[in-house]
This record gives structure tokens, sequence and C-alpha cells, in this order.
């Protein structure tokens, strides 16, 4: 989940990488109650090029008057949740990686 189109396009071209088609993900915008949660969804369908019916219900926060938010206003177009269903393969890929990665050389530690 975030709010940034960059750090989402990064996310879905990664998981491309991965052989993960983007007409199998799931998405969901998470915003305010008092934003246009309607021209969120077109706008965040455009950013990963999905139709609109392709995403799951909006997820409504709260508006509490109390709280000082700066993202207000016609630029505030909530969250954008990315869900990769049926992904354990994906995660054991990744967690490979990772773990590539990061492991020394056993031969150099002697």
């Amino acid at each position: 989940m975030n709010s940034d189109p960059m750090l989402i396009a990064l996310f879905l071209r990664f998981l491309e990488e991965m052989g993960v088609r983007r007409e199998t993900l799931r998405y969901r915008v998470s915003i305010h109650e008092s934003a246009d949660a309607g021209a969120a969804v077109v706008w965040w369908a455009d950013v990963v090029g999905v139709p609109p019916d392709c995403f799951q219900p909006t997820s409504l926060k709260r508006h509490r008057p109390a709280t000082v938010r700066r993202n207000t206003g016609e630029s505030y177009r909530g969250c954008l949740s990315v869900e990769v269903p049926q992904s354990r393969h994906l995660y054991w890929k990744i967690e490979g990686i990772m773990k590539g990665m990061t492991d020394e050389d056993p031969l150099h530690d002697r």
C-alpha cells in the first residue's frame, strides 16, 4: 500500500519481472470519506493500466475534523493497495533472491 504512483509503478514492474501478470492482481483504494473516492479509483486505474471495474470496493477512512491532515484537496487520491493472490511461490522466490544477496561466501569465512 502506498500513495506514491512512482513506487506503485516500480512495484508493478518488479512483479511483472517475477512473472506476475497485472490482470491477476487485486487493487483497492483506501481514502478518506471526505474525498472523491470514485475519481481516485479512476485515477489509480489509469496509473496501473487496468479498467476501474477491476478494483475491489474502496476502503473509506473516517474523517476526523480535529486531525490536521496535509493530504487534502484535488490532488489527494488516497493510497493504493496491490494484492498478489496465491503469492506463496512468489514469496519463496523473493525470499531466495534476498537470501542469495545477503549470505556470505562460506569459503571466504575460513
